[in-house]
């Protein structure tokens, strides 16, 4: 009986250690579910950030638009998938077709406030659907999720009524950090939005532009329903979009003042940029083979995950324009798997892993927010051809900062485009500045998508009210100071009418007097 005793004991205390030791971490695990845009670059780096946040020890799901859910888009099967939007059909491209905006980009036209009135409209209507949604949000319910994570990008922020509808704390995640929506304090003649031409060096009248832009964008927020609470939370008190993201634990920008501008921030607002970056990986061989016989180097050619289709001419332009390169050219196209002597054009490329490469000189792109964050992280020059959204104002910023240049792929000629990539992969200064910038780059962020997994695991341990400003917890209207304005202008009016008056009552003093005197 005794050496039973001694045998139990000797299975019961490594185990009582095993349970003590481990308990405190999987008490502190939680189910996580994540919201991002329905297009393929958000869901990316939001897979790549579901994963980070499992090496914590979270669970993590993510929801997916069913036109996405084969794509191989979330790679860790450990994060469970939440499909959505079958009848949708594929988003990204009704997006286009339904707006016009690359069609329109290569016919001429200049975006204009018609052009984005229809892409908010466009978006407000799938959010709806996405809302409207019922088995979807169900699903959502029954997960029974700790926190959630959600795309904080303009044209789907109606989707931030969701927390609030089902009564979860919550965080944000987007591209760009929104000062209006977080209340952190900025000026508009040194701080840059994403509509603008992408320099914090302004002239006198871009910053009245820019003082009359967000004039607007604080009194009325045309990018969210303000009858979205009552039609989707109706058994919760009212409330508008602006106030519920006021509650966010954190708010985490995909930006950072290397590839972007220095900007204020609050303690609850973190600036991270880069999610989809990580090391490169070895090519694929017929890749690898066509890369390193490059005795000059090589360019890579994309213009994102996305179907963004390039007309004819295009294509063509840019096909001359590559083959008087001495540079070798991968480049994803439409319609491509085709390989000249200097040219290998395939339907999908390993971008983050050719970026990686030695050979890789230059890189030639639209300017999306992944891609240019990949050819900084590996230090690689761009030349950019940007085509639609905030690319133009990426363009700029990589022209601004020496990364490299940037063109109007509509108008310039086959021979300028040859001398522009030529120019970007062989002068030093661009290579030289954007490398630096890498180094700066990995000393501050090392791996982005695990930084913004430490965040939202910070504020679920301890919540996120400690970083609240008091500035994001009063009415807008004590937070822009109209009412303290209102009283300045009271008392300035009050007194300008009381010295008037006394001037008034001095004045006939001093023609009574004057009467009497004559």
């Amino acid at each position: 009986m005794l050496t039973t005793v001694n045998m139990s004991n000797k299975m019961f205390y490594p185990a009582l250690l095993a349970v003590l030791v481990v308990s405190p971490y999987l008490c502190g695990a939680k189910h996580v579910v994540m919201m991002p845009a329905p297009t393929k670059s958000y869901l990316i780096y939001h897979a790549k950030v579901g994963h980070a946040l499992t090496e914590l020890g979270h669970t993590v799901s993510i929801c997916v638009p069913d036109y996405l859910a084969n794509k191989g888009l979330v790679p860790n099967k450990a994060i469970g998938i939440i499909k959505y939007g079958k009848q949708l059909g594929d988003i990204e491209a009704y997006i286009f077709n339904k707006t016009n905006i690359i069609a329109g980009f290569w016919a001429g036209e200049v975006p204009g406030i018609g052009n984005l009135g229809i892409l908010i409209n466009t978006f407000k209507e799938l959010v709806n659907q996405i809302l409207s949604e019922e088995a979807f949000i169900t699903s959502i319910r029954d997960l029974k999720p700790d926190f959630l994570i959600l795309e904080s990008f303009v044209f789907t922020r109606n989707l931030i009524v969701l927390p609030y509808k089902l009564d979860i704390p919550f965080g944000l995640i987007g591209p760009s950090q929104d000062s209006l929506l977080n209340r952190v304090p900025f000026n508009s003649a040194s701080e840059t939005f994403f509509f603008e031409n992408g320099s914090d060096r302004k002239t006198f009248l871009e910053r009245v532009k820019a003082v009359v832009a967000s004039a607007i964008l604080m009194a009325y927020d045309p990018f969210t329903d303000a009858d979205i609470v009552t039609r989707y939370a109706p058994d919760k008190p009212y409330t508008t979009i602006r106030e519920i993201a006021l509650k966010a634990e954190i708010s985490i920008a995909e930006t950072d003042h290397i590839l972007d501008y220095p900007q204020s921030t609050l303690p609850n607002t973190r600036r991270v940029g880069g999610f989809s970056v990580s090391d490169a990986k070895p090519l694929p061989q017929d890749i690898k083979s066509f890369v390193e016989r490059s005795s000059r180097g090589v360019a890579v050619v994309s213009f994102g995950g996305g179907d963004i289709k390039v007309p004819d001419h295009i294509k063509s332009k840019m096909a001359t324009a590559f083959q008087k390169l001495d540079l070798n050219i991968v480049w994803k196209t439409n319609g491509g798997n085709e390989k000249e002597d200097n040219i290998l054009a395939l339907n999908w490329i390993p971008q983050n892993d050719l970026l990686g490469h030695p050979k890789t000189k230059v890189f030639i792109s639209h300017c999306g927010t992944n891609g240019q964050y990949e050819a900084l992280y590996h230090g690689v020059p761009i030349l950019c051809l940007p085509i639609f959204g905030d690319q133009f104002y990426n363009a700029n910023r990589i022209y601004v900062k020496g990364f490299g240049l940037y063109a109007d792929i509509r108008d310039i000629t086959a021979k300028k485009l040859t001398q522009l990539i030529q120019q970007v992969a062989d002068d030093s200064k661009y290579r030289t500045n954007i490398q630096k910038a890498s180094q700066i780059f990995k000393e501050l962020h090392k791996i982005p998508s695990k930084e913004a997994a430490y965040w939202f695991d910070h504020v679920m341990k301890y919540g996120g009210d400690y970083m609240r400003s008091s500035g994001q917890q009063i009415p807008l209207y004590q937070f822009l100071l109209i009412d303290v304005i209102a009283f300045l202008l009271a008392v300035v009016i009050v007194f300008t009418l009381v010295v008037c008056l006394i001037l008034r009552m001095c004045c006939r003093r001093f023609k009574k007097s004057k009467l009497k005197t004559a």
